[in-house]
């Protein structure tokens, strides 16, 4: 009878027992339905995935009361840590500072090397030999890691912690389930909407990029695009190198933010095949990499030191290569595929807008060098007419001038004539010579050149015979005078009169342009290549007028109080009559210089 008691009594408490455990159960079934209704609209409601993320730490903390939890995103294969909670005064610092160095947090570091898709469970992690026990982080006793997947597809991880040992069980995997597959929706959906609006945002940037792609100079078209492309995509660094013919380096040409300015304007050269920028121009195909410490022949670059990612483009139109766009990602920041293309797209453009510029410049030379031409042409046609004219006023006055000669000579014979009589006649007679000589030279200027007027001729000896006419006014007029000669200078075929009137304008010109003093000099130069020399003369005087200037060499154009204006367009003459060419031009600071371009080896078809 006691027995059967006993039996009773057991039997009871065992049937309260299980009718607790089954109205816990209930209960909590009842809770978590609820719990997984509620997560599952308040995480659906969301579109932004920084606010879905945060919402599922909210919903697990809800859940699992106490609990540490954190997000990692799968991108290109990494494994980016987005958001986490619940780490608060549990070594969060820690937790921070692996997050910003490896970003990789718990995959390189914690209980596996490479995640699965399924969930993986530690009850103790000091008893589990694959646990590796993090510094500052002692504190985690369970782990738990769960893979969001949708469609087959990894999206990320949900990993929680615990402060206590067999906090976790499969029953908790089972729990958390519901929420896990609203979790999978609610992310998809808002990457969906992400990413359409990151397409949305990428077309209007890349308008406004080919918007502004307009500048038909160079510089200005690469500063553009640099900073076109940092503006509009947040880029850390981009910068454009250019080929330098000269060194064959590759030189910077443009980059953004005042970094960028300051290595533009120290004159920053890379040497050709070298870091990435040398791989991409060597091999002709883009290359970037979201882990510059990997790349072996990756250069550092102090003024850039937080570069993380780093993509070369090469630019080409068809087979020619105007640079390599570079553009660089710092921290936690890195390129995709679709970067690759937004970056190829703009390359494409900016190819098209530099063969445009190079177009355009190429125009704007012939242009000018048709201008320059025409106004030579006018020039010659000018000079032609003035020439005759003055070759016939010069032949009209020889003949009452020689009357007036003559006449002179008779009179002088004359006798009864005073003393200051003679004295006069003797000026007048000189000064009659002197007009002779000066309508001769210009009948001998302007008559055709034949063969046999040409000689020999050396101009460092011509310069040296008019230095030495004009050493004494030089000393009066206190100006220092210094000769740079070319010793290998060769001979011409020239007038050597011609050539002494045209050296000694050039120098009297020279010296009324420095009435206080000043430095005159005078330099000769073989240009072997061009087979010709050239004769420079500088002075540091005022310069000439800019109103002046595009006229120098015009007849009758002059600054000078008593000059005619001849003196520079019978030299022109001259040098052109040698097959030369005359050009004038105000120095950078003060004064001017005159420059002689004379052929070595002249052809006798083109002497008249």
């Amino acid at each position: 009878e006691y027995q059967s008691i006993g039996i009773d009594i057991t039997d009871r408490k065992t049937a309260e027992l299980e009718r607790e455990r089954l109205l816990h159960l209930a209960q909590e079934q009842r809770l978590l339905a609820e719990t997984s209704a509620n997560a599952t609209l308040a995480l659906v409601s969301h579109t932004e995935t920084a606010k879905v993320l945060d919402e599922i730490l909210n919903q697990v903390q809800k859940l699992l009361p106490g609990c540490a939890a954190n997000i990692a995103m799968l991108e290109n294969n990494i494994l980016h840590t987005t958001a986490w909670r619940g780490y608060e005064n549990r070594g969060e610092d820690i937790f921070r500072t692996m997050v910003k160095e490896s970003n990789k947090f718990k995959i390189d570091s914690g209980v596996i090397k490479s995640p699965e898709p399924h969930p993986y469970l530690v009850k103790d992690t000091h008893q589990d030999p694959n646990w590796k026990i993090i510094p500052g982080l002692e504190w985690i006793r369970s782990h738990l890691l769960i893979p969001l997947i949708w469609d087959q597809k990894v999206l990320g991880f949900l990993y929680i912690d615990e402060d206590t040992p067999n906090k976790f069980t499969e029953d908790t995997v089972h729990m958390l389930q519901p929420m896990v597959n609203a979790t999978t929706v609610a992310l998809e959906s808002a990457l969906l909407i992400e990413t359409t609006q990151q397409a949305l945002k990428e077309t209007s940037a890349l308008y406004r990029i080919n918007q502004g792609l307009v500048a038909l100079e160079t510089d200005e078209l690469l500063n553009d695009v640099v900073e076109l492309l940092k503006n509009n995509f947040d880029y850390y660094h981009v910068q454009f190198f250019m080929l330098n013919p000269e060194t064959g380096n590759f030189r910077l040409k443009a980059a953004s933010g005042e970094v960028g300015k300051k290595l533009v304007e120290s004159g920053h050269e890379l040497r050709a095949g070298l870091g990435i920028i040398g791989y991409a121009a060597e091999t002709g195909t883009p290359f970037f990499t979201n882990n510059v410490e990997e790349i072996v022949f990756f250069l550092f670059d102090p003024y850039l030191p937080d570069t993380k990612s780093e993509m070369a483009i090469p630019v080409k139109n068809g087979d020619t290569l105007y640079g390599i766009l570079d553009i660089q990602q710092e921290g936690t920041k890195s390129f995709t595929d679709r970067d690759q293309q937004l970056v190829l797209t703009v390359a494409d453009q900016l190819a098209v807008a530099l063969h445009k510029a190079e177009l355009y410049k190429d125009l704007q030379i012939s242009l000018e060098q048709e201008k320059a031409i025409r106004n030579q042409l006018v020039q010659n046609e000018r000079l032609a007419v003035m020439g005759r004219l003055l070759a016939s006023v010069s032949h009209e006055l020889n003949n009452p001038l020689q009357a007036i000669q003559n006449a002179l000579f008779l009179l002088k014979e004359e006798k009864g004539i005073s003393p200051q009589g003679h004295n006069d006649l003797e000026i007048v007679l000189a000064e009659s010579e002197r007009m002779a000589s000066m309508i001769e030279r210009l009948r001998t200027t302007y008559r055709p050149t034949l063969a046999e007027d040409l000689h020999t001729t050396n101009i460092n000896n011509i310069i040296e015979d008019v230095l030495a006419l004009l050493a004494t006014h030089l000393r009066k007029n206190e100006i220092t005078f210094a000769f740079l000669p070319d010793d290998h200078l060769p001979n011409i075929l020239a007038i050597s009169d011609q050539i002494r009137q045209v050296v000694l304008n050039l120098l009297m010109n020279a010296v009324e342009a420095m009435p206080n003093g000043g430095k005159l000099t005078v330099s000769t130069q073989h240009l072997y290549e061009n087979r010709e020399i050239i004769l420079s003369i500088t002075d540091t005087g005022a310069g000439i007028s800019p109103e002046i200037l595009p006229h120098i060499f015009d007849p009758f154009v002059t600054n000078k109080k008593r000059g005619t204006g001849l003196g520079l367009t019978i030299s022109h003459d001259i040098v052109i009559k040698h097959r030369g060419r005359i050009t004038a031009e105000n120095n950078p600071y003060y004064g001017a210089t005159f420059r002689v371009w004379l052929p070595t080896t002249p052809l006798p078809e083109e002497i008249e």
